[in-house]
Parts: C-alpha cells; structure tokens; sequence
C-alpha cells in the first residue's frame, strides 16, 4: 500500500509540474493581458503532403503553438508570400520547401515547423527544411526554448526577414518586414518589458508595450502584403468605365437620325 501511494504521489507532482510548465511557455510566449484577436480573414496555405492535400490555417498554427501571437502571423503571413512568388498557381510539395529565418523565436519556430512537418506532434508523410541563420550568419542549433528567448534579447528589424524556397529548383524569394510596422522604440521596450534589460520596465512602459505588442500582431492579421513587407505592389485594380466620349454621343446621334428619317419615309 506504502508502494502505490508512493506512487500516486510521485504521478500527481509530475502532473503539477507539467501545468506550471506549460503555464510558463504560454506566459513568455504570449502577452497576457493584451486585447483579444480582431475580426479577420487569412486564406490557409495549400500543400501536398505526399498524395494529401493539406490546407494549413493560422488557427492550425495557433493551436499548434498555442495561441496567435505576433510573431507567428508574422511567419505565416511571410510563408503566403513566398510560396505564391516561388510557386505562383501551383501547390508545393511540403518535402520541395525550405525556410530559413533569421529570427529566433518560438512563435515563428512552430509556424515554420508546423508548415514544413519538422515539428514534434506532427503527423506528416514528408518533412521539408526549417533552419535558423542569423543575421550575422550564426545557425542556431539548440531550437530549445530558453536557448531561442536567450538569442531573442537583441532582436530588431533586421530578423524579421525569411527565405522561402523550392529545394527542386534552388529558387528562393526573401520576405522583409517593411521599416513602420513596428512602431517607433518597439525593439528597446520589448527588451526592458520581457527580460529586464537594461533595467526592469515601469508599470506604465508594461502597458504600453502590450499595446504597442497587440497592434503590431493585429497588423500581420489584417494588413494588406504591401503594408507589411517590403518590394510588394499594390494589386492592379480594374480600369474604371469610361463615360460616353464625344465618338459615342455622335454615332448615337446618327443613329437616332437614321431611325428618325426612316420612320418618316414610312408614314
């Protein structure tokens, strides 16, 4: 009896601490707090999963991470992008795509592992190919996540930017957040809110960083491609009808008096 409630004891404290585990990821991940998800519209990204067709949401994406946040709209919205310049109508096989980014953080490492099938939970036939290389050139190899929130500290513009490419043809096309759409001081409080540095954020610089942190994501969720990133055109609106021009009113006029002329010789 001494034995099995041993047991039980040991099977409940490893439980606890699996939830508080798991309560610690969604903390640092995410920014409790922040303002709910607005109302918005994403198509999925299609891809062949050998003989499968997938359709993979940003709610896919969500679930697989844990909830939306900023920087996994960010990686989904920038594999949209590339896949469509690389592949244009076709769908790509999951196991023809590559991606490598240069920013270390868990939000765009599950997207991109949920995306390429390298992430672990995944049921998948084909893997494809997700590597980090930083802007320095550095690969990171410990994908672990106090290892991505220790490289993360110093994060800027610069790592918002992605290679998405097609292995078969070694063909590629680089997504890059466009300068504004983080807001101005962003980088330098994220660093105070989320790891103290250089010194532990005011109650107030805690506010408005979550503000600034709900904004930013809500644009990577509602914001046009060429809002967001940089080299991207405006789509091509259709030509607006023209009005009548004076050729027009003429040839109405002519045959308006064709049909005057006839209708007289004929009473």
């Amino acid at each position: 009896m001494k034995r099995i409630d041993k047991i039980k004891t040991v099977v409940v404290v490893s439980l606890i601490l699996l939830a508080v585990s798991t309560a610690v990821i969604s903390v640092d991940a995410h920014m409790p707090g922040a303002k709910p998800l607005p109302e918005y519209e994403l198509v999925p990204i299609s891809i062949y999963d050998g003989d499968t067709l997938l359709e993979i949401s940003i709610e896919d994406v969500g679930n697989y991470h844990g909830a939306i946040c900023g920087c996994g709209a960010c990686a989904f919205r920038a594999s949209q992008l590339g896949i469509s310049e690389i592949w244009g109508e076709e769908i790509p096989a999951r196991d023809d795509i590559q991606i490598i980014s240069r920013l270390a953080t868990v939000g765009s490492k599950d997207c991109f592992r949920y995306i390429t099938g390298t992430g672990a939970g995944i049921e998948t036939k084909t893997e494809g190919e997700y590597k980090v290389i930083l802007p320095d050139g550095t690969e990171v190899m410990d994908m672990s996540q106090s290892n991505l929130k220790k490289i993360s500290t110093d994060n800027t513009q610069d790592n918002f930017r992605f290679n998405i490419c097609r292995k078969s043809t070694g063909d590629c096309y680089e997504v890059a957040v466009k300068e504004g759409v983080f807001p101005e001081g962003y980088f330098e409080l994220r660093k105070k809110v989320k790891f103290s540095v250089p010194a532990e954020a005011t109650a107030a610089e805690k506010k408005t960083f979550k503000s600034k942190w709900a904004d930013t994501r809500d644009k990577f969720l509602l914001q046009p491609d060429q809002e967001l990133f940089v080299g991207v055109k405006k789509p091509a609106s259709a030509p607006a009808p023209k009005e009548p021009g004076f050729e027009v009113v003429f040839t109405i006029a002519g045959i308006l008096a064709v049909a005057y002329m006839v209708h007289k010789r004929n009473m």
